[in-house]
């Protein structure tokens, strides 16, 4: 209970009492009701830079299955509610960027793969992203974003040309991060389950 005091303390300091109430009816209610208002951003490959950048403290490795991670991983992830949902990710050919605080620890993860498309475009998709709470702040999750982005779209030798990624629209601190990784806004969506009602 302490946990979710605290963060709430925290999204109020950074968003405001009027954003921060945005968040808990769309965010946490609604998407827990099937309802989902979304922004959806692009990064072109032009915009990418050449060699990956460091951050202080964090390093980052791409994983391709669940054999990779520790033992001590996988109790995290089993402790935070994200096991199955990696296990899950891997059988279906994701490809999991983890980044490590510098006693080992997983501080974040980003999950990316092709975006399914029948017009034979080479693009792909981030989503399902976290950064644990203790880490949030220190700029971890742009710097993941733009590490996948330098991996994964290098001019000439990438393997997308574009990269794109959604957010929820009342959920101010992502799109922040997505934008400062250098994505610009595309589109924004209402969906309800798996189907898209609205886009524009």
């Amino acid at each position: 209970m302490a946990s979710i005091f605290s963060r709430v303390k925290t999204r109020l300091g950074r968003n405001g009492l009027s954003r921060t109430l945005k968040y808990i009816f769309f965010v946490v209610f609604l998407e827990r009701c099937g309802v989902y208002v979304n922004d959806e951003f692009v990064l072109d490959s032009t915009s990418v830079d050449a060699e990956p950048t460091t951050l202080e403290g964090f390093t980052a490795e791409a994983l391709s299955q669940m054999e990779q991670l520790s033992d001590s991983d996988r109790d995290f992830l089993r402790d935070y509610g994200e096991e199955a949902a990696f296990e899950n990710r891997f059988a279906h050919g994701q490809t999991c960027l983890i980044v490590r605080a510098e006693n080992g620890a997983i501080a974040g993860a980003c999950w990316y793969g092709p975006l399914k498309s029948g017009d034979g475009r080479r693009d792909g998709m981030i989503d399902h992203c976290f950064t644990r709470h203790e880490y949030r702040g220190k700029g971890l999750y742009p710097w993941a974003l733009r590490q996948i982005a330098t991996t994964t779209m290098i001019p000439d030798n990438g393997v997308f040309s574009k990269l794109y990624i959604e957010c929820s629209a009342f959920n101010y601190s992502s799109a922040a991060g997505i934008r400062k990784a250098g994505f610009a806004p595309a589109s924004s969506s209402l969906n309800i389950g798996n189907r898209s009602l609205f886009r524009w």
